[in-house]
């Protein structure tokens, strides 16, 4: 089938969008461009703040329209607004086929088959609801994977850890994202030199918390370290850094960022 994506929200979504189309088209699928030549189409929201859920809402309304006056045959809604109203989604939008909170992703393939094989059925009011629904544990959802890159060639993004456990008060990412938890590092340096090998000249180092990095697998903070082996192991010109929290600004960090010009 023909499978379109829509990825709404900040870089860190956006490496999610691209693990899932890697797995879409692993089964054999064409990814298409174009919404309106799709048969399904995955929109992985986001729900930060009050205008990125307008925007999602908004998206699934249009990409609606294709069912009821084009060739889609199924909507798929992923990402963070799935996670946090992945009930309401369903019961607010009977056009949409299928939820899959943030722990889900691994699941897309299964979401697709089963709406492609319950597409153009009508469901009766007295018939349970059988569209896809899938809100597994996000704080053990398998993190990194193959993805096809949606960046220019020269860029990419390497998430290097996945949710966040400041709790600050006006934020709901720890309550969408889960607890914080970091990649191993021999992990993130092998996806450094695979990105380094297909050109990428500028490498944009993701996390909702960067600083926090390592904590829960080596007991300090460690993302000198990782900086310091991705230069030293990469030919990678421009590092880049994002979402640092001041208080975890370490010495050794400042140093590594002194010390170090490609960072």
């Amino acid at each position: 089938m023909k499978i379109g994506f829509v990825s709404l929200g900040c870089p860190k979504n956006q490496l999610d969008t691209e693990v899932m189309l890697h797995e879409i088209a692993s089964k054999g699928h064409e990814i298409t461009p174009d919404e309106t030549e799709a048969d399904i189409v995955i929109i992985n929201t986001c729900a930060f703040i009050e205008s990125a859920k307008k925007e999602s809402i908004d998206n699934i309304l249009d990409i609606a329209w294709l069912k009821k006056h084009h060739k889609l045959k199924g909507l798929i809604v992923t990402g963070c607004m799935a996670e946090r109203y992945g009930k309401e989604i369903l019961e607010e939008f009977p056009e949409v086929d299928a939820v899959l909170g943030v722990g889900s992703i691994h699941n897309i393939c299964d979401a697709v088959e089963q709406v492609a094989a319950n597409a153009g059925k009508k469901r009766k009011k007295s018939e349970p609801d059988c569209r896809y629904f899938s809100h597994e544990d996000k704080d053990t959802v398998r993190l990194g994977g193959d993805r096809i890159l949606t960046t220019p060639e020269y860029t990419a993004y390497l998430k290097i850890s996945e949710g966040c456990d400041n709790r600050c008060t006006y934020c709901a990412i720890p309550n969408i994202r889960g607890k914080f938890r970091s990649r191993p590092m021999d992990e993130l340096v092998k996806e450094a030199k695979e990105l380094d090998s297909l050109g990428v000249r500028e490498l944009t180092v993701i996390a909702q918390d960067t600083t926090r990095y390592g904590i829960d697998l080596y007991g300090e903070y460690c993302l000198d370290k990782l900086l310091h082996r991705i230069t030293e192991e990469t030919n990678i010109p421009w590092i880049r850094v994002l979402y640092c929290y001041p208080d975890k600004i370490t010495d050794r960090l400042i140093e590594e960022m002194k010390n170090n010009p490609r960072i």
